[in-house]
């Protein structure tokens, strides 16, 4: 049976507590400022356990309105490959109601393919990515912040299982936390440095045409991870491109920090000393980090804790002193002891330090 043609059953209705905790998941992880590529993934399971749908995707946009990058949770390789790699040859046009189309602001920031016409199922960007991947019914998101469309984000059900209104006014309750994912990070102001995740990749270039020569296994892995727009790395015949440097961003003495699904890809360029008489090169290394303020919010989810107990133990873990707990919470001295009690005891820590120590692992 064709995948946009088997049963579906509708996601349950989480309980009311489920809910609430989806909901502050989704608040502390945005109020990080990391931006939504690095927690695209997190972002993706709330909004999809939050609406009943079957299936999540969010694209980050560039000043343009393009799409730098995109996180589809399930989505089939080769609806990706084309997607990155022959967007503007495929989706882009007339009758395609694409990720850019829904991006401007010309229209509502929610629901815009709550009932599309005829012409948008005959598009490219309905049969060669939303029906590849087993869906048809889409509910869609705009989310704006400092002046332009940031991201879209998408929401997918089968065939049988039409979004509603309700639906989109969940999704829409969400924008003031997503758009919270792009400000200064009210909650994080206290860096914690990031954690390699995986090995480090290697890639050869040309010097004098900075074209690849040579690329190692892990650093092939982690362009694939990274789900950016025109890097080429897809399919069965994935290829680095010619501008590879300039896409990363990176020369020798600069260090680029490339927002990507589940952190940020550091990507790093060295001179290689090259013998007499040889071509010059350079070495790009390539490692993804996890920024471990993703880490400590999941921690402390898992903690059985009022939501606001929850605020507050958040603090420990990303690096705030005790004495920052009451003005940043709006708790009174004596409320905050007795919070703290209860804090402690959950996470089976002594006292703030040990328990921010406890959160960070």
């Amino acid at each position: 049976m064709p995948a946009s043609h088997r049963p579906h059953a509708s996601p349950p209705q989480p309980p009311a507590s489920t809910q609430q905790r989806l909901w502050q998941e989704l608040d502390l992880l945005c109020r990080l400022g990391l931006g939504l590529a690095p927690i695209a993934p997190d972002v993706c399971a709330v909004l999809r356990a939050l609406v009943g749908a079957e299936a999540a995707a969010v694209f980050w946009l560039d000043e343009h309105g393009l799409p730098e990058g995109f996180f589809h949770e399930d989505s089939p390789a080769s609806a990706q490959d084309l997607f990155l790699n022959e967007f503007e040859r495929l989706f882009v046009g007339e009758g395609e109601t694409n990720v850019v189309a829904l991006a401007r602001a010309d229209g509502p920031a929610v629901g815009r393919l709550l009932a599309p016409d005829a012409r948008y199922f005959r598009s490219n960007t309905y049969n060669l990515l939303i029906r590849a991947g087993g869906h048809h019914h889409t509910l869609d998101l705009r989310v704006e912040a400092q002046g332009r469309t940031r991201a879209v984000l998408l929401l997918f059900r089968a065939q049988g299982r039409a979004f509603g209104t309700a639906d989109a006014a969940l999704l829409e309750r969400a924008s003031a936390s997503l758009q919270r994912a792009f400000g200064p990070g009210p909650i994080a102001a206290r860096a914690l440095d990031p954690r390699p995740q995986g090995g480090t990749g290697h890639i050869v270039l040309d010097a004098i045409g900075q074209r690849p020569v040579l690329a190692d296994a892990t650093a092939l892995s982690l362009l694939q991870g990274a789900r950016l727009r025109g890097l080429g790395v897809l399919g069965p015949h994935a290829t680095l491109p010619p501008d590879l440097a300039l896409r990363l961003g990176v020369r020798p003495g600069r260090i680029s920090h490339i927002p990507v699904p589940h952190g940020l890809l550091l990507a790093q360029a060295h001179e290689l000393l090259a013998p007499a008489g040889s071509a010059a090169q350079w070495l790009i290394t390539l490692q993804l980090q996890r920024p471990r303020q993703i880490d400590v919010v999941r921690r402390v989810l898992q903690l059985p804790l009022s939501p606001l107990q929850r605020e507050i133990a958040a603090l420990a873990g990303l690096g705030y002193a005790r004495a920052d707990a009451a003005p940043l919470t709006g708790v009174g001295d004596a409320a905050l002891k007795k919070h703290m009690r209860s804090i402690l005891e959950a996470a089976g820590a002594g006292d703030w330090h040990e328990l921010g120590m406890h959160l960070r692992g």
